[in-house]
């Protein structure tokens, strides 16, 4: 149930701005954490004010990939890979164990 305190703000709970919005709890957690959302922690509740809730729900924002973002591997002009000898020049099996062996 919405209420108001100072400056008559009104404020929700987060499971209320949850309903509203349709982002969940731990996002509108984290948003408030980060203050990008206005708000407050009452003991272990997080509260946003409304007027700051509907303003963000408005804001476009653009979808970015889910999960995390894997770099290219940049590889060294000095590193071979595997199997490939000093100079870049594949070898072959009886090279890569003579050259094991010594």
């Amino acid at each position: 149930m919405p209420q108001s305190i100072e400056n008559n703000r009104v404020f929700l709970s987060t499971s209320e701005a949850c309903k509203k919005t349709g982002l969940s709890s731990t996002y509108i957690q984290r948003l408030l954490r980060d203050e990008r959302l206005a708000g407050f922690k009452a003991g272990s509740s997080w509260f946003v004010y409304e007027d700051s809730l509907v303003s963000f729900a408005t804001q476009p924002r653009k979808r970015g990939p889910k999960g995390p973002h894997k770099k290219p591997q940049k590889r060294s002009p000095t590193t071979p890979l595997r199997g490939e000898g000093s100079n870049g020049n594949k070898q072959t099996p009886a090279q890569t164990q003579h050259s094991a062996q010594t």
